[in-house]
């Protein structure tokens, strides 16, 4: 024992410490201690541990500056579970490695213990790229490595790094348990609507009556229709028989008022617009899917007050606005938008002040101003929104 390995086992700790918390200052640590146990290890006779550290330097800037991207917080990269995809690459990986280290550790060294060495080797180098892929199964990974670990190096009589390992393989465990509760809900999924959608509910906002084939198709098939006040003048002109008309009633016509009285159902608060009092109504119907159409177009007010009140509606139901040019979307923590390749994408924050996306053509940020994250543009069929508040996405028609 010397003071290079009294100094590695006190970072060590400081490591393992900002690893629990997920703290992007690990990778300080990540830095400083391999450096030291480069010359631990290579005195010790344990060549593959020497070169894994060479490894574990190199990767320790790769993993700062993987969490560091976006607005240069640890949290922008968000805690995730391992791919399916990735875990056959991986497999190979670790068994390609494992007979490579073992091989010229046997034929070139004179290691004593190649198998072990190669194998702890293999699976760290596989445990440090999950770790910085931030990917919660790394700590299965290191709870392997660290048991092995810590007799393998009271084999080779370092006992106060086999002590710091069988550390790491206790706190692995908790690790994990931490990590798996400060993962972010699995990301809510936005398909797009299309003309043969049947909606369950939708409100028909008292702007400009919808022209567009979709709002037009999903109004004629929707099982259940809820006009905003005068928008039902116009709905019944249309040839359609509303199932609720909700407002205050101040711009629906005598004549709509007299066919229609059993399904009026009048509410003179000033507090709420007549398109809040028709979402209120639906919730209490028990409609928890709906979707507004002619919420915008007419006064310029009405049609902002319209499209922002979509925030406060997603707290209670899911609720989309349909409009004769895009959807409007609101959404919070992650999410994943179908779309198709090349429509138009702008994303409003409202909070979050985290944010990163994938499958745009342009980087997200946490935007301080509306206009900062409109006309973006989809690159494939899917684009995926990773934020720690609320936001807005609309999405044009192509």
């Amino acid at each position: 024992m010397n003071y290079l390995e009294i100094t590695g086992t006190l970072i060590g700790l400081l490591y393992l410490w900002l690893e629990y918390k997920a703290s992007i200052y690990l990778w300080a640590a990540g830095i400083i201690m391999p450096a030291i146990y480069i010359f631990v290890y290579y005195e010790a006779g344990l060549y593959a541990d020497t070169g894994i550290n060479i490894y574990y330097l190199l990767a320790a800037l790769y993993g700062w500056a993987l969490w560091k991207r976006g607005s240069g917080t640890a949290e922008e990269l968000p805690i995730t579970h391992t791919p399916a995809h990735v875990l056959l690459p991986v497999s190979l990986v670790l068994i390609a490695g494992f007979s490579l280290i073992a091989w010229l550790l046997i034929n070139y060294t004179d290691s004593n213990v190649p198998w072990t060495d190669s194998f702890i080797t293999a699976l760290s180098i596989v445990g440090m790229w999950m770790l910085a892929k931030k990917y919660v199964e790394q700590w299965l990974v290191w709870m392997v490595v660290d048991a092995v670990s810590c007799g393998l190096y009271v084999y080779k009589d370092l006992y106060l790094t086999s002590g710091l390992y069988g550390f790491y393989a206790v706190i692995a465990v908790f690790g994990y348990l931490k990590w798996k509760r400060m993962m972010l809900p699995p990301p809510s999924h936005y398909p797009l609507l299309s003309l043969d959608y049947l909606p369950k509910a939708i409100i028909l906002a008292n702007g400009e009556y919808p022209v567009h084939d979709l709002p037009l198709s999903l109004l004629r098939q929707a099982e259940y229709v809820v006009c905003c006040d005068g928008a039902a003048n116009e709905y019944v002109r249309s040839g359609f028989i509303p199932d609720a008309i909700v407002g205050d009633g101040d711009s629906i016509s005598e004549e709509t008022k007299v066919h229609f009285a059993d399904i009026i159902h009048k509410d003179a608060d000033q507090e709420t617009n007549d398109q809040t009092k028709a979402i209120e109504f639906c919730i209490a119907q028990g409609k928890k899917h709906i979707l507004i159409v002619g919420a915008t177009g007419k006064r310029e007010d009405h049609t902002l007050g319209n499209i922002s009140l979509l925030m406060e509606y997603a707290k209670k139901v899911h609720v989309q606005s349909v409009t004769n040019y895009g959807v409007f979307t609101p959404a919070c923590g992650n999410a994943t938008f179908d779309c198709l390749p090349g429509e138009q994408v702008s994303i409003f924050n409202f909070g979050s002040t985290q944010m990163r996306g994938d499958g745009l053509e342009y980087p997200l940020r946490k935007f301080t101003n509306w206009w900062q994250g409109t006309l973006n543009r989809s690159l494939k069929d899917k684009f995926s929104i990773y934020a720690n508040g609320e936001y807005l996405v609309f999405r044009a028609y192509v």
